[in-house]
């Protein structure tokens, strides 16, 4: 399918992403997914209200364009020195600084598709949240630096943002 024949599919509130001219459909996520994905969102929200520059948090299902005929929904991203206009329509033009997904039935693309093409597009950190109660924090160029975290999450990209794990995924 062409970037062109995706956009004019309908409005859904479905994961659907355009990778290469292969249509990927996901199913709806779990409760627990939605749990953590809230909680994870509203940490980044509140210490970005906190900082001098202007930061952008989105979630899925935002449609960001990291590439020509890539079009994906991060379950989480962040933008840094960036405001989206109001009237905004359309996939996000930009790529983001960090892009978070929580795990879903589909291991393999969670963790290896999506964190290759995060690579490719110049995202800076990648973050695979598994809400058994791990994250895998991946970093460096072309994402290769990996680290497991349990406990507590912090980040150079987000200065002053710490996360408690445990309590993320209490």
């Amino acid at each position: 399918m062409t970037e062109a024949e995706f956009l004019r599919l309908p409005e859904s509130n479905q994961c659907i992403e355009l990778v290469d001219g292969e249509v990927i459909v996901s199913p709806s996520p779990s409760f627990r997914h939605q749990k953590v994905l809230r909680r994870l969102t509203t940490k980044l929200t509140n210490w970005a209200e906190r900082q001098s520059r202007t930061i952008e948090i989105g979630q899925s299902p935002s449609d960001v364009r990291i590439a020509p005929g890539r079009i994906v929904q991060p379950d989480a991203f962040v933008l840094l020195d960036h405001a989206i206009p109001r009237d905004h329509v359309g996939p996000l033009d930009r790529v983001p600084e960090l892009c978070i997904e929580i795990v879903s039935s589909d291991r393999v693309y969670d963790r290896v598709t999506k964190r290759l093409l995060y690579a490719a597009a110049g995202v800076q950190e990648y973050w695979v949240v598994d809400p058994v109660g791990v994250v895998e924090r991946w970093s460096g160029a072309g994402l290769v630096e990996a680290e497991e975290l349990r406990e507590r999450l912090t980040t150079p990209l987000l200065p002053g943002f710490e996360l408690d794990l445990v309590a993320l995924f209490a």
